[in-house]
């Protein structure tokens, strides 16, 4: 089976060269040919558009930053709506907007071409290990033509319903993740304000009712002053921005997640829009003259 890859970045790499080392032929495309530069060399093939891609690969997949850009490359010049054909399967992997993923369903289905979303949690290092969890909306019998190829980058592959629940069951699981990682954030500022061994006081939490997946990053992220992506700010900025379109679009509102919001925008503002997602630790450690750092 011909895939075809789209967006080599900081999760493509790593997803695109786990299915490339199953022994699957790869053909792959970015905005930075560099970028695949490590993926030639073991043998995959270059495509110069998307459109190059569609026409060579009858399963393309993309992992793309945000909703304009999958939108770009379905839609822009020599895109992949021009290679299409019919029996075509298209995998979105990136975490976008739900009714954007629809829209692009609907139209490629005129073209019988089927759409499934499946965005990834599990972050670069389950991503370089094959571990990554994956969610996935859209037709039955499309997820199982791709489900071997999609269990090279998961352990876990979750159906979840008609096409756009993928990134439904994404928007949530970032939206409380996030929410975790800010009130952690409060938490150890306000505990060394207060005198507390930052390790110490992980180590109680980690036994504790306030254990989380941010929390069991700290030791390798901030205690270490490590706020390399990993997940950057400015993406999870843009996640918080489509659950909060999501909570609008259902009615429901979301007061939490817009106190995220504005987190992730005043840690954009102090310049930390590249660092990773921990980094929204490093304003309030400004404002309270405290760093939460291991003492060793």
């Amino acid at each position: 089976m011909e895939i075809g890859f789209i967006g080599i970045g900081q999760m493509g790499k790593h997803m695109s060269n786990r299915i490339l080392e199953a022994g699957y032929s790869l053909t792959v495309h970015d905005l930075h040919k560099e970028a695949a530069t490590h993926l030639l060399e073991k043998g995959a093939k270059w495509g110069n558009t998307p459109e190059d891609v569609a026409r060579s690969c009858r399963v393309v997949i993309s992992s793309l930053p945000a909703p304009q850009d999958v939108e770009q490359v379905v839609y822009g010049t020599n895109g992949l709506r021009s290679g299409w054909k019919d029996g075509d399967i298209y995998i979105d992997m990136s975490t976008n907007s739900p009714s954007t993923i629809r829209r692009i369903a609907e139209d490629a289905k005129t073209m019988g071409v089927a759409v499934l979303d499946a965005p990834v949690s599990g972050g670069t290092g389950g991503a370089e290990m094959g571990t990554l969890a994956i969610m996935v909306g859209g037709d039955s019998a499309a997820l199982e033509r791709v489900k071997k190829v999609l269990e090279t980058m998961g352990r876990k592959i979750f159906p979840v319903g008609d096409v756009g629940c993928g990134n439904i069951a994404k928007l949530v699981n970032n939206m409380i993740a996030l929410a975790c990682n800010s009130i952690c954030a409060e938490g150890f500022v306000l505990g060394a304000k207060a005198g507390i061994n930052p390790v110490v006081l992980r180590e109680i939490i980690k036994v504790s009712t306030g254990n989380n997946w941010s929390l069991q990053q700290y030791a390798n992220t901030v205690f270490k002053d490590n706020f390399e992506p990993g997940f950057k700010v400015s993406l999870a900025y843009k996640d918080i921005g489509l659950a909060l379109a999501l909570g609008r679009e259902y009615g429901v509102p979301l007061p939490v997640a817009t106190v995220v919001q504005q987190d992730l925008h005043d840690t954009m503002a102090a310049g930390f829009a590249d660092k990773g997602v921990d980094a929204v630790i490093l304003p309030l450690e400004n404002t309270a003259g405290v760093k939460v750092r291991s003492p060793e």
